[in-house]
């Protein structure tokens, strides 16, 4: 028995050394990779690398190299710069880099072992052209016609956007107009930084984090810079770039800083690009809105596993999916693309393997679905329905013109615009939690609600898989004197 003992203790001794030792490239049988190759790595770090404010100001470029150790885990350890171009940028490139942890460990004896690496990050010349150091502010110049501009002839608007040393707003956003050969107040928008808890959603879970949200917005709710989103400890978790109410981009993040997913639009087609929380490529698709009343029409171009397995190349394949579902339930959903739309059979599972429903496509359209729910078969034809008022959009115009009463503050004191009301419309068609996003004052915010109140039990629900459901709504409430 003590023989036993020593001989256990003495491999497992040998064991751990094995595990620690950290070998070269050119000493394992198979070196380390990241899923895919490096072209994925090259991209995740161009996606997701934050060029910072000062080294733009400094006109900082170039590579910075460094140094590392991929873990049996595919994660990343032991990472130093061996040369760089910036303080900044060298902690960016230690900070994008440490993100990624879709590596294929390096094996040896086809057992995977820790193996160093070198690696460089390329920081492209972004300099910023219109700071002005003095006043801490973005200057830009626009024509009579509110186009940009950088011709001292054209100039007739300016706006200043004073920003921290991160380059991030921190201030009303101010315009003014050349009039007389002087610069006069022309529009002040105001500046606001509100504290909330973000929710950030992955395969499995939802995270809540402590942040806060900067905007620059009119009454109208027309946003002057981009809507961020950023956690009390300085890391970006959402912004949001958008034209009038249009959003035309934005990007996502996990609690960790890596990106989530990001969305491109060009005209009326939008790219959407997603990641898993280790940096592995997880989704790319399209869709199109030719008819803004109807659901966008998506195509799936790219499909991968979280351990870069490709299930859809270039639109076609056997698409994988974990998403929840009520209460959290996790559920695994599977079936074919073609030419990026769902075909033919598609069964989605519980844990236990057992059937939650499936669903028959024809080029992307539903045809039918069988949801199992308490022993229950339910039948539907459409995935989701929005809730709408009863009678539709017309008849809600006419509910709320009816229904208004201008307050007489409001009147006296010429206030209009839009108050912006948000509400849950129930399973019943009822509605609960009301919450005025966006007033105006004058006794309008009182009266948007009030009316808003007096629509409850007049709503169709939303249904979801022929299950009617509780669905948050917005709903901006007009006020326009005559």
């Amino acid at each position: 028995m003590k023989f036993t003992l020593i001989l256990w203790v003495s491999t497992l001794l040998s064991l751990t050394a094995y595990s620690q030792t950290v070998y070269p490239e050119r000493e394992v049988d198979k070196a380390a990779q990241p899923q895919g190759g490096f072209a994925y790595l090259q991209q995740f770090v161009k996606d997701n690398l934050q060029i910072p404010f000062q080294a733009r100001l400094q006109s900082v470029q170039g590579w910075v190299f460094m140094s590392g150790i991929v873990e049996t885990d595919g994660s990343v350890s032991g990472l130093k710069i061996i040369k760089g171009i910036h303080p900044l940028c060298d902690a960016e490139a230690l900070r994008v880099v440490g993100l990624y942890r879709a590596w294929e460990p390096a094996l040896k004896d086809t057992k995977p072992v820790r193996q160093d690496f070198n690696f460089f990050v390329v920081f492209p010349d972004m300099p910023v052209t219109n700071y002005d150091s003095t006043s801490q502010r973005l200057v830009d110049y626009f024509n009579e016609k509110f186009q940009f501009t950088q011709d001292p002839t054209e100039y007739h608007f300016r706006r200043y956007i004073p920003v921290d040393k991160n380059g991030l707003v921190r201030d009303d956003v101010i315009f003014e107009e050349l009039k007389k050969k002087e610069w006069r107040p022309f529009l002040l928008v105001p500046f606001k930084r509100d504290s909330l808890m973000y929710k950030i959603a992955n395969e499995t879970m939802t995270d809540s984090v402590s942040a806060y949200q900067l905007t620059v917005r009119d009454k109208d709710w027309n946003s002057y810079v981009p809507e961020t989103i950023i956690q009390k400890n300085g890391q970006l978790l959402s912004t949001k770039e958008k034209q009038g109410n249009k959003v035309v981009s934005y990007a996502e993040y996990y609690a960790s800083g890596a990106l989530r997913e990001r969305q491109i639009v060009d005209g009326k087609s939008e790219k959407i690009v997603t990641w898993y929380d280790n940096g592995q490529l997880k989704e790319v698709r399209t869709q199109e809105t030719p008819d803004p009343t109807k659901a966008a029409e998506i195509s799936v171009v790219d499909l991968w596993s979280r351990e870069g397995k490709v299930y859809v190349k270039g639109g076609n394949g056997w698409g994988v999916y974990k998403s929840k579902v009520r209460k959290e339930q996790l559920i695994i959903e599977q079936g074919a693309f073609e030419n990026g739309k769902k075909v033919g059979k598609w069964i989605a599972k519980r844990p236990d393997s057992t059937l939650y429903y499936d669903e028959t496509y024809d080029k992307g359209k539903l045809v039918q679905g069988r949801l199992m729910l308490d022993g229950t078969e339910h039948t539907y034809t459409e995935v989701q329905q929005n809730p709408q008022f009863q009678g539709g959009a017309s008849a809600l115009g006419m509910f709320l013109g009816k229904n208004i009463k201008y307050p007489k503050e409001a009147s006296r004191k010429n206030i209009s615009g839009k108050v912006f009301v948000s509400f849950v419309v129930c399973e019943d068609g009822s509605l609960c939690d009301y919450e005025v996003l966006k007033g105006i004052g004058g006794g309008c915010d009182e009266e948007a609600l009030r009316v808003v109140k007096e629509m409850s039990g007049k709503w169709l629900p939303g249904v979801e898989r022929g299950q009617k459901v509780r669905v948050k709504y917005n709903l901006p409430v007009i006020f326009l004197l005559e």
